[in-house]
């Protein structure tokens, strides 16, 4: 009965000032701390990585590249302008060859010839002959074409209809930059999966270096009260060893999160492209009050509904690559041999009028052509199909995973409270001599062992509940 009143009077003096200190500290020093350090939220850090990430530049680029497109579809309309020079030589020369006779004869109806006179004819002539005169023919020379010809022409040409091929390469055109912005996002969103692991991972070292630090005031504070007790010569000086040892052992176990936490900040600061340091706050995101109703909204599945609708676009633009043309042209030229063949001197020529053009040998393969639109199409929708099935099936997986999570934070805090309980119930059958330090200080650890599971449970569901709303898009 003596050695316990000689062991409890100077451990409850030590324990009184060591947490008067540290209530002093709490309240003196920590708020200015805090109030220098930095919060940032796991929404800032994705929406820094996204700015950050050489990908986002493509967003601009691909409207330029619409602006210029568009721009280049609707020129359809303008006026064409060509230039052609042309100097040939043809192996033959045009010729006509024609063999006419020196005379020929040639009927005379001299009733017609009376006629158109206005003669009379005698009273007992009532019709006069048809004679043959004959005739000579002169002697006839027919030009021939030079072998060689020479041209220099200006051809316009102005579209009038195109068939319906400008609208709708004004929406295949639309619908392509379309998907290739949704594509992008999709890829984007990946960095948002990665910015989540680093940020979680974080939290968990944080949680378990508070965890470190309520180990080393436990620590202190044993090895405080047993250095009384052993200048008392209560205790052996080898209890003050096996204290040390659990106190190196967790030292090890800071510089161990102290590694992880520089990887993890300097992986987070190159992602976001701010500077991190171990003093930047982390927020704990609440996951459970933002998830919201059970809908999919992932970015891949807008990169499907723009593919589908490019699908559309080129659907249209088989349609009217199989309608005609209609347009004016105009060529003028100067040249030798312009229009007149047998023209041999050079001289300016003009042609111009209407064209309709209309290609019959695309309708082969129109019926094939919206097939073929048809069945991407429809691969297109089963993909989608598939896509939210297996989404579906990963969500009703976390959705497990925290109902189970969320039970064995409940029974956590319970073996947290329990396992404190015998943690100072331990300590009070060491200072009645009752327990050995190892005994003790195997309760220590076990309730610390309870307190950073409790941790980084919570941690882990929170991180669950967030990993749900990126596999939903609920971001």
């Amino acid at each position: 009965m003596k050695r316990i009143n000689r062991l409890r009077h100077p451990l409850a003096g030590c324990l009184s000032k060591t947490l008067g200190l540290f209530f002093g500290i709490l309240v003196s020093g920590v708020p200015g701390r805090v109030a220098a350090q930095e919060r940032i939220t796991i929404e800032q850090c994705q929406q820094w990585a996204l700015e950050n990430y050489p990908a986002i530049r493509q967003h601009g680029l691909l409207e330029r590249a619409r602006e210029y497109t568009l721009s280049n579809i609707s020129r359809a309309y303008m006026p064409e302008f060509s230039l052609t020079g042309v100097a040939s030589w043809q192996s033959e020369k045009t010729e006509l060859k024609l063999k006419l006779p020196e005379k020929v004869n040639i009927a005379v109806d001299l009733n017609q010839v009376a006629s158109d006179n206005n003669t009379t004819l005698p009273g007992n002539v009532t019709t006069l002959p048809t004679v043959n005169v004959p005739v000579s023919i002169p002697n006839m020379t027919i030009p021939v074409s030079d072998q060689d010809r020479y041209s220099v022409s200006l051809s316009l040409k102005q579209a009038l209809w195109a068939g319906g091929r400008v609208k709708a390469g004004k929406e295949m055109a639309t619908a392509e930059i379309e998907m290739m912005h949704a594509g992008l996002d999709a890829q984007l969103y990946e960095i948002k999966d990665k910015v989540k692991q680093l940020y979680f991972g974080l939290l968990t070292i944080d949680g378990r270096e508070k965890q470190l630090n309520r180990a080393d005031e436990i620590l202190d504070s044993l090895r405080r009260r047993a250095e009384i007790a052993l200048k008392e010569g209560i205790i052996y000086e080898t209890d003050l060893d096996v204290i040390d040892v659990e106190r190196i052992k967790y030292r090890q176990l800071r510089m161990e999160l102290n590694a992880k936490r520089e990887a993890c900040l300097g992986v987070l600061s190159s992602l976001i492209h701010r500077p991190l340091t171990k003093e930047t706050l982390l927020e704990m995101p609440r996951g459970m009050a933002s998830l919201r109703k059970e809908e999919i909204k992932r970015p891949e599945l807008e990169y499907m509904d723009r593919k589908i609708k490019r699908l559309d676009a080129d659907l249209k633009m088989v349609n009217a690559e199989n309608m005609p043309k209609l347009g004016l042209f105009a060529l003028g030229g100067y040249g030798k041999s312009g229009l007149n063949t047998f023209d041999s001197d050079f001289k300016p020529y003009f042609v111009g009028g209407v064209l309709l053009s209309w290609n019959f040998g695309k309708l082969n393969t129109l019926r094939n052509d919206r097939r073929l639109v048809k069945v991407q199409q429809e691969s297109v929708e089963i993909m989608k199909e598939s896509f939210v099935f297996n989404t579906r099936m990963e969500v009703l997986m976390q959705d497990a995973e925290i109902r189970k999570l969320q039970e064995m934070v409940k029974s956590d805090e319970e073996t947290v409270r329990l396992r404190e309980n015998i943690r100072k119930a331990s300590e009070v059958k060491y200072e009645n001599g009752v327990y050995t330090i190892s005994e003790l200080i195997m309760d220590v650890n076990q309730a610390l062992i309870a307190q950073q599971e409790k941790v980084l449970r919570e941690v882990e569901l929170e991180m669950m509940v967030y990993s749900k709303r990126v596999t939903m898009g609920d971001l």
